[in-house]
C-alpha cells in the first residue's frame, strides 16, 4: 500500500463516518431492501452511449499520471443526486446505490468488467435467524438472503462474510498493514459501538478460475442491539496478471472520492479529525509498500 493509498485513506476517514452514523442525529442505520435505492449508473464523460472512447478523446492529456495511468484520461463524474464525485477513466463505468439519507455505495467498472474500484458500506449481517424474522416483523423488508452469523473481525468478516456473497473463494491475505488498520480504528471505532474492528490489508482469491488481487480496508462493528451487525469494505482488485499495470489507475480511482459540499452540508459533519495521524501515514509508507511486494512474491512463490 503506497503513499498515495495511506494517505488518502485516512483523508476520507471522516467522510467514512457517515457510513456507520448516517445523517446528524440519526438512530443505527437501516437496510435498504436488496437492490433497493437508486442504482445510477453512467457512462464516464469523454465515451460514448456504450462506454467506449468517443472520437478524438483524448488517451492522454494532462490528467494522466506515471506508470499505469499514464495511456488513461481521467474525468470527473459526479453522481446524479449529487452526493459524491470520482475521477474515472474515459470508458470506464461508475455507479452509486443509496443506501439511506447520508450514505451511498459506490463502483467504477472497468470495460472488461474485471477491474473496479469501490465503498460497499452498511452490510448488514444477523446474529441469528430469529433475529432475521424479528425484523422482518417489524416491516424491514429485501432481508432473506442477509447472511447469519455472530460478530466477527474485520478480517474474517470479509473471508466469511463478503467472500461468499460476492462470488470469491480461496481467500488467503497476503499482507497485513498493521498501521494503517491501526490508523483506521482510531478514526472510524467509536466508543458508542459495542464492538469494532478496522483491518488494512493486501489478499489474494479466486473468482471465476481467475487469481484475482486486491487491496482492502474493513469495519466490523455492532451497536450493541443483539441482532445485527454491519461490514463495510472499501478497496480496489484487479487479475493478479493485471495488477502492476492495473493499481496506479484503480488507486487513483479510490483516492478521487469525495462527497459533494451539497452533501456535507445537507447531512452534517460528524465525523472525526483524521489529520492529525497522517504524518505518521507518511513516514510509514515505503516501508509498508515494500513489505507487501514482498509478501506477495513470496506468496505466489509459496516461500
Amino acid at each position: 500500500m503506497d503513499g498515495l493509498m495511506r494517505f488518502a485513506i485516512l483523508a476520507i476517514a471522516a467522510i467514512l463516518l457517515f457510513s456507520i452514523f448516517g445523517c446528524a442525529g440519526q438512530q443505527a442505520p437501516q437496510q435498504q431492501p436488496a437492490g433497493g435505492g437508486q442504482n445510477q449508473s453512467q457512462p464516464v464523460a469523454g465515451t460514448d452511449a456504450n462506454g467506449t472512447p468517443a472520437a478524438g478523446a483524448s488517451n492522454a492529456g494532462a490528467n494522466g499520471a506515471a506508470g499505469g495511468n499514464a495511456a488513461l484520461s481521467f474525468n470527473e463524474w459526479k453522481a446524479p443526486d449529487g452526493s459524491i464525485t470520482l475521477q474515472v477513466p474515459a470508458g470506464w463505468q461508475a455507479s452509486e446505490v443509496r443506501v439511506d439519507n447520508c450514505t451511498v455505495n459506490w463502483a467504477a467498472l472497468d470495460p472488461s468488467g474485471t477491474k473496479s474500484a469501490y465503498m460497499d458500506n452498511e452490510i448488514l449481517v444477523f446474529k441469528s435467524e430469529s433475529a432475521r424474522q424479528m425484523y422482518k416483523a417489524y416491516g424491514l423488508a429485501g432481508v432473506d438472503n442477509a447472511p447469519v452469523s455472530g460478530y466477527l473481525g474485520a478480517r474474517q468478516a470479509v473471508e466469511q462474510i463478503v467472500a461468499p456473497l460476492t462470488g470469491a473463494s480461496n481467500v488467503h491475505v497476503t499482507y497485513t498493514d498493521s498501521a494503517t488498520g491501526s490508523l483506521l480504528s482510531r478514526a472510524l471505532c467509536s466508543g458508542v459501538l459495542a464492538a469494532c474492528d478496522a483491518q488494512a490489508f493486501e489478499a489474494a482469491y479466486q473468482r471465476n478460475g481467475t487469481l484475482m488481487r486486491g487491496e482492502y480496508m474493513a469495519l466490523a462493528y455492532d451497536f450493541g442491539d443483539g441482532a445485527t451487525w454491519w461490514i463495510n469494505i472499501w478497496g480496489y482488485t484487479s487479475p493478479a496478471s493485471e495488477w502492476e499495470s492495473s493499481s496506479p489507475a484503480l488507486e487513483k480511482i479510490f483516492a478521487s472520492a469525495r462527497y459533494t459540499d451539497e452533501w456535507v452540508a445537507r447531512c452534517g459533519s460528524g465525523a472525526a479529525n483524521a489529520s492529525g495521524i497522517i504524518n505518521d501515514v507518511i513516514t510509514s509508507r515505503q516501508a509498508s509498500s515494500d513489505k507487501a511486494a514482498q509478501a506477495w512474491d513470496d506468496y505466489i512463490s509459496g516461500g
